[in-house]
């Protein structure tokens, strides 16, 4: 109820909800955010593109600084960050199914994590997704579009300005190069680099 007041009071004064600390405040009492002990949030922007939010949504552990922007894009969604985690400004988590982050990893400035295409890869089924979009976020269809959990292993290192697509697991201890797109899986303790990201050798 008190969620649904602050929804109406934001839409009417002209404010964008993820923008404002109040809401993510909001989001806590309400458990659709679980944050763990000396975990900082306050530059965290959060958007809930779905009509009705619902438990643990987000759950973050504990001593993690997480800033930049979540998005989720549906009832279903969930984002589950661990303990130690850093995640820096700009960087936006895209989120229809799953996207896991598990303990002590840093995730660098300027990153993309998405586990969805977004959009149908065939033109006519995208066809009529900016008129959707004029009615509301909530108004898309999903039903074409593919979407894959993302995770991220204990210990990994992502460089500024990567992009991880859906789908893809970076295994324990990897260190993604700045600049890199990953479409694909990596391997443990390796670091990978390019467009797309390649193996360019282990580490420790």
């Amino acid at each position: 109820m008190l969620l649904r007041k602050f929804k109406t009071i934001l839409k009417k004064i002209g404010l964008k909800r993820q923008n404002t600390p109040l809401y993510n405040d909001i989001l806590i009492s309400n458990k659709t955010i679980t944050i763990g002990k000396g975990t900082a949030i306050e530059k965290l922007s959060i958007s809930i593109q779905v009509s009705k939010e619902s438990n643990n949504m987000i759950s973050i552990g504990n001593d993690s600084i997480i800033e930049g922007q979540i998005i989720l894009y549906s009832e279903k969604a969930r984002i589950q960050i661990g303990n130690r985690v850093f995640i820096g400004p700009n960087t936006t988590l895209f989120c229809y199914d799953s996207i896991e982050i598990e303990d002590d990893v840093m995730i660098s400035w300027g990153c993309t994590l998405i586990d969805t295409n977004a959009h149908s890869l065939i033109s006519s089924e995208r066809s009529s997704d900016v008129l959707d979009w004029k009615n509301g976020n909530t108004f898309k269809n999903w039903s074409n579009v593919i979407s894959k959990p993302v995770v991220i292993e204990r210990n990994a290192w992502i460089g500024f300005n990567t992009i991880i697509m859906k789908g893809v697991t970076i295994k324990e201890a990897t260190v993604i190069a700045a600049g890199s797109v990953v479409t694909k899986s990596t391997k443990s303790y390796s670091i990978y680099g390019g467009n797309p990201a390649k193996f360019l050798k282990q580490t420790s």
